[in-house]
């Protein structure tokens, strides 16, 4: 496992480089996009263990922050989704140089799974794509990150202030960045990924609306892995989530 700072030198990125672990090493890597806020902090141990057990499967591997977000540059007042969308190339474009592949394959949780399809319209040259629990809409996240402030109560870091910022469990989602997001719907993107895989940990309506509308994609596949996957439930020992079923759905089909 290897940290290091990567990108332009005015705005690194912090990404993690987890080296092939089996005796040939695949010609293809993985690279691994982070949800947000409070699931960030819950995803990190399932993210680790996910990388180590990719590395073991022969795939080089990365894991990184968005800037503004964890040990990346930048401040998250002024994160942008187009700003978030050129770091995912950037990651692409790094792992492609440190692993000496040409193939990279994207796993993407929550509003990672967004941003990552979202990228996959654009420049960055997807093989396979990882949908885990994914936010279907800018619109629908933001939705839910209300409906639990509101099930945890008001507080500082509870609430939408006077300038509009959510602020969730003491991650701030200022009002343009908010209204960016409401631009991304799963529904109106068609990712360029020669293969799509969605994994769900619990069904909801979401998860049935994508999959119903995304059924007919020959490239598409989607499974149900049930296990934990309230992501955003915070408890008072700060306890982190481990959907052992998801993580070894996702290995079982990169490794077909």
């Amino acid at each position: 496992m290897n940290p290091f700072f990567f990108g332009s030198s005015a705005q690194p990125l912090y990404g993690v480089h987890h080296p092939h672990k089996a005796q040939q090493m695949r010609q293809e890597s993985v690279l691994l996009c982070p949800p947000f806020g409070q699931e960030y902090m819950r995803s990190h141990r399932a993210y680790r263990q996910l990388a180590m057990l990719l590395a073991m499967q022969g795939y080089s591997v990365m894991r990184f922050d968005y800037r503004g977000t964890g040990d990346s540059s930048g401040e998250i007042e002024n994160a942008t989704v187009e700003g978030w969308l050129e770091d995912i190339d950037v990651a692409v474009e790094e792992l492609k140089e440190t692993a000496c592949v040409d193939k990279v394959n994207v796993v993407g949780l929550r509003l990672g799974a967004l941003l990552a399809a979202a990228a996959s319209t654009g420049k960055s040259q997807i093989h396979k794509l990882v949908l885990w629990d994914p936010v279907i809409s800018g619109t629908r996240y933001d939705e839910e990150l209300q409906k639990a402030m509101q099930m945890e109560g008001a507080s500082v870091c509870n609430r939408v202030d006077e300038n509009e910022t959510l602020h969730f469990n003491g991650f701030p989602l200022v009002k343009k960045l908010r209204q960016e997001l409401g631009t991304l719907d799963l529904l109106d993107l068609n990712p360029k990924a020669d293969k799509v895989f969605n994994v769900i940990s619990q069904e909801n309506d979401s998860s049935r609306i994508l999959k119903n509308a995304w059924n007919r994609k020959t490239n598409y596949t989607y499974e149900l892995a049930p296990a934990p996957g309230d992501w955003n439930y915070v408890d008072e020992f700060g306890g982190i989530l481990l959907p052992q079923p998801v993580i070894q759905a996702i290995v079982n089909w990169m490794v077909k």
